[in-house]
C-alpha cells in the first residue's frame, strides 16, 4: 500500500499550487492520501481543496471532516479540518476531538479510517496536532491519540502533521508498538529545516520506502511511504 500525507496550507496561493499537487499525486499514484489544513471558505470556493483536487484525481472514495472553527485575522468564519482520498473501499470513518489544553487556541481532531484491502481491514488515523513553539501541546495530543487507539484494542497506521520536530525523542511513548518514518532522513517543513510530518506503522507491518515532494505543493512537502501489509497483522483486531 502506498500512502501520502500532505498539509495543504489552506487556500494560500491555491491557483499556483493546485496543478503542482495534482501533478505530484498523479505521478506518485498513492492508494491513500491524508490531508491536513483542509478548509471550507465559501467566499473562495463552495468546495474544500480536497474536493477540488479530486475533480482531477478521480479517487473513488473521498471523505472530509471540516469540523473546527478556527481563529482568523482574515476571515470572519474559518472552518478547517482533515480529509482523505482512497482507492480502496472505505468501511467506516470516525472523527474525535482531542483535548484542548489551556492556552491552545486550536481545537484539534483525529480522523479514524477503516479501509478494505482484499480480505483485510486496515485501520488508519489522520492527525494534525497543535503547535509546539512555546508550549508542548503536540506531545499531549500524540499521547491521547495513542491512548484512544490502544483503549479500543486497535492497530492503526498514524500519519499526518505531528507538529513535532524530533519524533524520535518521544519513542518512549510509541516505540514499543510502532515503527516510524524517523528511521529515514528527510525534511518536510523546508522553511525551518524541520521534519514535522510522520508516519507511524504498527510493528509487524513494514515501512519499505519513503520519499518527499519538492517545495511547490505547500509550505510542507508531501511525504509518501510504501507499507507492506502482512495479512495476519493487517487485519484489524476489534
Amino acid at each position: 500500500m502506498k500512502l501520502t500525507t500532505l498539509n495543504l496550507q489552506g487556500f494560500t496561493d491555491w491557483n499556483d499550487r493546485k496543478p503542482e499537487i495534482v501533478a505530484y499525486l498523479t505521478a506518485t499514484q498513492p492508494d491513500i492520501i491524508m490531508f491536513q489544513e483542509v478548509v471550507y471558505l465559501p467566499g473562495i470556493s463552495t468546495h474544500n481543496q480536497v474536493q477540488l483536487l479530486n475533480q482531477d484525481l478521480q479517487y473513488t472514495y473521498e471523505h472530509s471532516s471540516i469540523t473546527r472553527l478556527q481563529p482568523s485575522h482574515e476571515y470572519n468564519v474559518f472552518r478547517e479540518g482533515l480529509a482523505f482520498l482512497s482507492r480502496y473501499p472505505v468501511l467506516k470513518t470516525d472523527t474525535i476531538i482531542l483535548k484542548k489544553a489551556q492556552g491552545d487556541e486550536h481545537n484539534r481532531i483525529v480522523q479514524l479510517i477503516d479501509i478494505q484491502i482484499g480480505a483485510d481491514v486496515v485501520k488508519l488515523a489522520n492527525v494534525h496536532f497543535s503547535l509546539t513553539d512555546f508550549t508542548d501541546y503536540a506531545t499531549a495530543h500524540l499521547q491521547e491519540t495513542l491512548d484512544i487507539i490502544k483503549s479500543r484494542g486497535e492497530e492503526r497506521i498514524i500519519a499526518g502533521d505531528f507538529n513535532i520536530d524530533h519524533l524520535e525523542d518521544l519513542s518512549g511513548i510509541w516505540g514499543e508498538d510502532y515503527d516510524a518514518s524517523t528511521k529515514v532522513e528527510y525534511i518536510s517543513f523546508p522553511a525551518m529545516g524541520k521534519r514535522n510530518d510522520y508516519v507511524l506503522v504498527p510493528k509487524g507491518l513494514q515501512l519499505k520506502h519513503l520519499s518527499t515532494s519538492g517545495n511547490s505543493l505547500s509550505d510542507h512537502r508531501a511525504v509518501t511511504v510504501e507499507i507492506e501489509l502482512i495479512p495476519a497483522l493487517a487485519t484489524a483486531r476489534n
